[in-house]
């Protein structure tokens, strides 16, 4: 019995609303006809486009975490190299300085040769120097006396007799 005032009551309002059923059923097949041509149709063309663009941004997606993961290790790869390079400059650099100071201890042990070498020369002139000095200085002398003697004397001396007595008596005095 509700079943039954249900339905008048529906029925009712229906014509109230000026409903016409037949009308009603034509629209809902025509809106599922329609519904179902336009899902295959339509709807299977876009759902097909929208999971190839979803394919081709989740292969770009992967393209650039593979291009980042290769720039991360070509980053790794540059930073070793540059670390490499760093120490082989640095020991290129302390086996230059190495080099140098041994050249710099050869350079010193030559010159302290050669500074030897030529003091030793220096003393060795000047100890010629002394000896010609002394010599000259003897001769000098000894000329001097010999011409200090004559004019005391006033009398003119042989110069190879007396002054071979006056040389001997200079070096009996030096």
């Amino acid at each position: 019995m509700t079943i039954c005032l249900a339905a008048s009551v529906i029925e009712q309002i229906l014509r109230d609303l000026q409903v016409n059923l037949r009308v009603l059923g034509v629209q809902v097949v025509v809106f599922c006809a329609t519904f179902l041509l336009l899902s295959r149709i339509l709807f299977g063309r876009v759902v097909d486009h929208l999971r190839r663009r979803e394919e081709e941004v989740r292969q770009a997606h992967e393209a650039i975490e593979r291009d980042r993961r290769e720039a991360e290790e070509r980053a790794k790869e540059y930073q070793a190299h540059l670390t490499r390079i760093d120490k082989e400059a640095y020991d290129r650099m302390q086996g230059i300085y190495r080099e140098a100071l041994a050249a710099s201890g050869q350079i010193v042990t030559a010159a302290q040769a050669e500074a030897r070498k030529q003091v030793e020369q220096a003393r060795a002139d000047i100890g010629r120097e002394k000896r010609e000095a002394a010599a000259r200085v003897r001769a000098d002398v000894a000329r001097f006396t010999f011409e200090a003697v004559e004019r005391v004397l006033e009398t003119r001396l042989d110069p190879v007799r007396h002054g071979a007595i006056v040389e001997k008596f200079i070096e009996g005095r030096s």
